[in-house]
């Protein structure tokens, strides 16, 4: 056998052994065992042999620091509770369940966090940090979740059930997790965590697999292939972190992917970010992508596409009186020079407008939300806008 047959072979395993995989030392060997291709230099063969081991230990050590992927399901689900409808975004793995959920009545998220054990489950309520009830239930195979919903006092009991919403296009997505973190000798400290995503698609729909190629910058809709270009990015920044001289610098990275709103028409990721590489504090942004399920295109990214004229004078006053419900006028950079936000969102009551860290005041103010009702923006908004059927229901 020439040199060039196994040079090729120990490239395979050495980048096998990078993604966590052993099929190619599986080749490896069945190739060893094969007389016709074996056959020729046995010493050759015999020292090819114990370079591969002890090439396969030592890489073993080097890449002893590799991404944890983890793997969250994603359900918009419909049902109830006694007998007011509701809607349910659920992230469930297998020993947590959370999301968000509201009544058809009301339109206002409430905050779900819990855990689950086999099929069973309980979860505690929220709104503004405050427990408002309890569920527990159990999941059935088909993803039918059902039991029994409590308020907080327990004076309050009904029966809840509800289930993937079938007449969406969109009802599933999986969402991919790849996370390192590693402290080095406890003075430095990296972690890295970055989502993608693959919207299920029973129907192969082409503008739904768009969708899942374009939101997470991956590419890519085959799951092992994920898998190694997420590993592949994080192990990228932790080596060049570890070749960084500054000895006390540590290094955070996150890129979050949430639904925030969905539809039988639109689909709506908030996609949160967060750097830490060094100074008095990190950078961290929420960019809302949104989607025409029907064509996979991107909508949404200017205001230009949702108001008439932004100018108006009773919208920047509404805008204003928006902003000074939480903020005085002495928080921003300049109160009566803004403008309302390119950046915004979709909710079940309305549009939500985002200003980024930094746009109209300091560091300290943080991320600036202003929430408006379909009710009070309907006066604004183009008819020929793309949003205008959320402002007629």
């Amino acid at each position: 056998m020439s040199i060039p047959f196994y040079s090729g072979i120990l490239i395979f395993i050495y980048n096998s052994v990078l993604c966590k995989k052993n099929i190619s030392c599986f080749i490896f060997f069945k190739i060893y065992n094969n007389k016709k291709l074996m056959k020729g230099n046995y010493i050759l063969n015999r020292l090819f042999i114990k370079i591969i081991l002890i090439f396969i230990f030592f890489t073993g050590i080097l890449f002893s620091q590799t991404p944890e992927i983890l793997k969250r399901n994603f359900f918009f689900c419909e049902g109830s509770i006694g007998e007011i409808k509701v809607y349910v975004y659920i992230y469930l793995d297998d020993k947590n369940i959370t999301g968000k959920y509201y009544y058809d009545t009301i339109k206002q998220f409430i905050n779900l966090e819990g855990t689950v054990s086999g099929n069973t489950f309980n979860i505690k309520e929220t709104v503004n940090n405050r427990i408002t009830g309890y569920f527990s239930g159990t999941i059935s195979d088909n993803s039918v979740f059902s039991g029994e919903w409590s308020s907080y006092d327990g004076n309050n009991k009904y029966d809840f059930n509800f289930s993937k919403k079938s007449s969406y296009p969109i009802n599933s997505i999986d969402i991919i997790t790849s996370a390192l973190k590693a402290d080095e000798e406890g003075n430095r400290y990296f972690e890295s965590v970055k989502d993608a995503i693959i919207i299920k698609n029973d129907k192969n729909s082409n503008p739904i697999d768009k969708i899942s190629l374009d939101v997470d910058g991956i590419k890519s809709l085959n799951e092992n292939r994920i898998h190694f270009l997420l590993n592949s990015a994080i192990m990228d920044e932790y080596g060049s972190w570890k070749e960084e001289l500054n000895d006390n610098m540590d290094f955070y990275i996150k890129r979050e992917i949430e639904v925030s709103f969905l539809d039988d028409k639109i689909i709506s990721f908030s996609i949160y970010n967060y750097s830490y590489t060094g100074g008095m504090h990190g950078i961290y942004n929420s960019i809302p992508s949104i989607y025409l399920i029907s064509t996979g295109e991107r909508v949404g990214r200017n205001i230009s596409e949702l108001i008439e004229n932004k100018n108006d004078r009773d919208l920047i006053n509404l805008m204003r009186s928006k902003l000074l419900r939480n903020f005085n006028e002495k928080d921003f950079f300049d109160f009566y020079s803004i403008e309302l936000s390119d950046t915004f969102d979709i909710t079940p009551t309305g549009i939500k407008f985002i200003w980024p860290v930094y746009k109209i005041a300091g560091y300290a103010q943080g991320i600036i939300e202003a929430d408006f009702t379909y009710l009070e923006l309907k006066p604004f908004i183009k008819k020929d806008s793309v949003f205008w059927y959320l402002f007629e229901k």
